[in-house]
């Protein structure tokens, strides 16, 4: 099924790698910044400011886990929850075209291709990520994800890419995660596995 020819890409695969897990947001889709500003969007009603810097260390959490941080954060009781992600995900889904493909990690999906089995595991939603793999045709690419959806434990912990690793049947310390965020790193470094920063190839 998978060729044996190693290619080269900008981000440089480790030797004895069998199988790629990629995270999604920040990783394969540049959307944080979007994200960034809808999260800002829908906590105006609470006169809360999101900041950047605990915005990008919580990379990979669900929405709804990050939302409940921030409620927390800032001593909000009166949280009405499903509202503010009501108001993230309308922010998102009218400017969705600011979203794009991060491509020195396109550059490695698409060589590793037919080489080494891939999977995403992803703290987006099952909904969310159908959306996106059909949006940027993501689907001949990937055949498995793991999404928030399917896990109990959200990274950091390590089940979104042990899960991962099991559909495409390849041991944890032979894979190797491809991540943006904190928790994705350490989420993996949980697994047994490897992992890659793209933020030092974008």
């Amino acid at each position: 099924m998978y060729q044996t020819e190693v290619p080269s890409t900008a981000i440089p695969i480790p030797e004895g790698i069998k199988g790629l897990i990629f995270d999604l947001d920040g990783t394969i889709i540049d959307s944080m910044p979007l994200h960034f500003k809808a999260y800002n969007y829908c906590l105006e009603p609470y006169g809360i400011k999101y900041d950047e810097e605990t915005f990008f260390s919580r990379g990979g959490i669900p929405t709804k886990d990050t939302l409940l941080m921030i409620a927390k954060d800032n001593g909000i009781e009166d949280f009405d929850l499903e509202e503010v992600i009501k108001r993230k995900r309308e922010y998102v889904d009218t400017k969705i075209d600011q979203m794009k493909l991060i491509e020195p990690t396109m550059e490695v999906i698409k060589a590793y291709q037919s080489i080494l089995p891939m999977a995403v595991g992803t703290g987006s939603n099952r909904k969310t990520v159908t959306a996106m793999f059909e949006m940027f045709d993501l689907n001949k690419y990937f055949e498995h994800s793991v999404t928030a959806t399917d896990v109990q434990n959200f990274k950091p912990h390590p089940e979104t890419f042990l899960k991962a690793a099991e559909l495409i049947d390849i041991d944890p310390k032979d894979c190797l995660v491809f991540e943006d965020g904190k928790p994705g790193m350490e989420a993996a470094i949980s697994a047994g596995m490897k992992v890659i920063d793209i933020t030092q190839y974008v």
